[in-house]
């Protein structure tokens, strides 16, 4: 079979295509059609996924990169394949789209994003900023998956990446954020972190998400922010190398950066030095991002759509430096059914039921 694909217009700087088919055909579809853009990102001399590859020549970093493969192949073969599917579309080989994907579950990896999620007033919302490095500007884009059988979802997505790990949205009424934690020493029978995203926004409601993110360890570090619309509810959930806390966003407002919160940090494998430039990046941030919350509170304590967008846009949340870099923004009103994207150029509202089925419906 052949998925279909359609290029819709672009969204707040953000170019859309939509895959629709079977599993195999959307995912083959999906390399062919970014083939030129994956071997540009692949190429690109110093930077990320050449820095990455490098590594692999380390006989201890290929080791673990290989007991991870091993272990996410296992634990998650439908994601694990659909991976496989992107490098065979885009004609690359599957180990090095396998090395950029594990970036986080290999040993410590920088920093970026910023979320907030709040669930009160029966008013569920979480908004997310994507970061990333300058130079990956022009490359992120959104996609839509159609999948026969799943959810369709739409996400924030970086060519080479499996969709899974920055903002997506899908038809079972869920949304979420997803945060790079550091670990230092990963759990080499832990499955990769973007599997494990994908694993659960496969998944047909929040109780099951939720469960996936739970029960099955990340060899890196996530910190998942997960919406869902018909369960009312917002939570943040924490999987640091098979390490695993949770918290609910009902009774005020979450706030989440680059750094350990839930889960305690100091444990072995996971402590970052408290001189880390990254760490102190991410809990100014953090700092940043509350305050802006706070100021965009109602009288009764809540902080609407529009106040979590003012907040991710805020001065010392919203980066612009060539190493942290605010590449798009998304904020997601559940119970308006409402979706607010913001990139390179101004911010678009559209209804988040079409959205996540790859229909521009704008407000």
């Amino acid at each position: 079979m052949t998925a279909q694909v359609e290029s819709l217009p672009t969204v707040a700087g953000l170019p859309w295509t939509v895959f629709r088919g079977d599993r195999e055909s959307v995912f083959l579809a999906l390399g062919r059609e970014h083939a030129e853009l994956i071997a540009s990102v692949r190429s690109r001399v110093d930077q990320q996924w050449q820095s990455l590859m490098s590594r692999i020549d380390d006989p201890q970093w290929a080791e673990r990169l290989s007991r991870i493969i091993d272990s996410t192949t296992r634990q998650l073969p439908v994601e694990a394949q659909e991976l496989a599917w992107i490098a065979a579309g885009a004609g690359q080989h599957e180990l090095d789209l396998w090395v950029y994907n594990l970036r986080g579950d290999l040993g410590r990896d920088g920093t970026g994003c910023s979320d907030v999620c709040t669930a009160n007033d029966g008013h569920v919302v979480l908004g997310h900023n994507e970061d990333g490095d300058a130079h990956l500007r022009d490359d992120v884009r959104l996609i839509t998956l159609d999948i026969d059988g799943d959810p369709s979802c739409t996400v924030i997505w970086y060519p080479g990446m499996l969709p899974a790990n920055s903002f997506v949205a899908t038809s079972a009424g869920l949304v979420f954020g997803l945060d790079h934690v550091p670990v230092t020493t990963p759990a080499v029978t832990g499955c990769g972190r973007h599997f494990v995203a994908r694993h659960a926004q496969r998944q047909s409601d929040g109780e099951a998400a939720r469960r996936v993110v739970r029960e099955t360890p990340c060899a890196g570090g996530f910190s998942f922010d997960i919406a869902d619309a018909l369960a009312g509810r917002a939570d943040v959930i924490e999987n640091a190398a098979g390490r695993v806390s949770e918290v609910s966003a009902a009774s005020a407002a979450v706030c989440h950066t680059n750094h350990l919160r839930l889960v305690d940090g100091a444990q072995a494998g996971l402590s970052v030095a408290d001189d880390d430039e990254w760490l102190a990046e991410s809990r100014a941030r953090r700092r940043a991002l509350s305050s802006a919350v706070e100021s965009a509170e109602t009288s009764s304590g809540t902080v609407d759509a529009a106040g979590v967008l003012a907040a991710l846009r805020a001065p010392g949340v919203l980066n612009r430096r060539d190493d942290l870099y605010t590449l798009a923004t998304a904020v997601a009103d559940l119970t308006g059914d409402r979706i607010t994207v913001q990139a390179s150029t101004k911010a678009w509202t559209g209804r988040l039921s079409a959205f996540v089925r790859g229909e521009q419906e704008e407000i």
